[in-house]
């Protein structure tokens, strides 16, 4: 699939997708104190990722930081949250609010390689994924070539879906909550990051 969107308004609902597939374990899985961070305000950075380009959101909790968290993160999920924070603060902001051509590439990258090095961390680890049987027969389905990882086939499937409904939508970043294709979209990406959560919390108790 082309990483690239024909227009300003696909590449936003692009990028905006690829980030919604790494939000819950954000919001589930707590951040690290250290950070300063209210979970309350890293949803509402999410949230403001579906308003129209000027739309004053209501006031946040505490403000977002400017600059992350300075150091080697702590184990996996911190490494997790740390880069998808990174495109969180990196957003663009008026008079440019639509991600340009590479900055909507490295956000889908970004799913692909953190879907990818959860893959190669569950094969690394001693002990079983409790989901493997499952995972084992979703891939068993898939066509010769596909990834090898469950998660990274997953998500590359889930982007695959949320591609072809966000070409149809309408060029309004509201567009996403405000149609059946858009929640449809969303629902997906959130799916997916449910199976993220499950498998960084399953980790983050073997002390990884």
């Amino acid at each position: 699939m082309n990483d690239d969107a024909d227009t300003p308004a696909h590449r936003r609902h692009t990028a905006v997708l690829a980030l919604w597939r790494l939000r819950t374990p954000l919001l589930m899985l707590g951040l690290d104190e250290a950070w300063d961070l209210h979970r309350t305000t890293v949803e509402h950075a999410f949230n403001a990722l579906l308003l129209a380009p000027g739309t004053e959101a209501t006031a946040a909790p505490a403000p977002f930081p400017p600059h992350l968290p300075e150091g080697e993160p702590d184990g996996i999920l911190a490494e997790f949250q740390l880069e998808v924070l990174a495109e969180l603060t990196a957003w663009p902001t008026t008079p440019h609010p639509d991600p340009d051509p590479e900055h909507t590439k490295r956000i889908v990258h970004l799913a692909r390689d953190l879907s990818r090095s959860l893959d190669l961390t569950v094969e690394d680890c001693l002990w079983d994924h409790p989901a493997r049987h499952a995972h084992a027969r979703y891939l068993a389905t898939l066509p010769e070539g596909a990834p090898t990882g469950y998660h990274q086939a997953r998500n590359l499937a889930v982007e695959g879906a949320c591609h072809d409904l966000a070409t149809a939508l309408p060029p309004d970043p509201t567009a996403l909550p405000a149609t059946a294709a858009g929640r449809e979209a969303l629902a997906l990406s959130e799916a997916f990051g449910v199976e993220l959560t499950a498998t960084l919390a399953w980790l983050k108790s073997l002390g990884r």
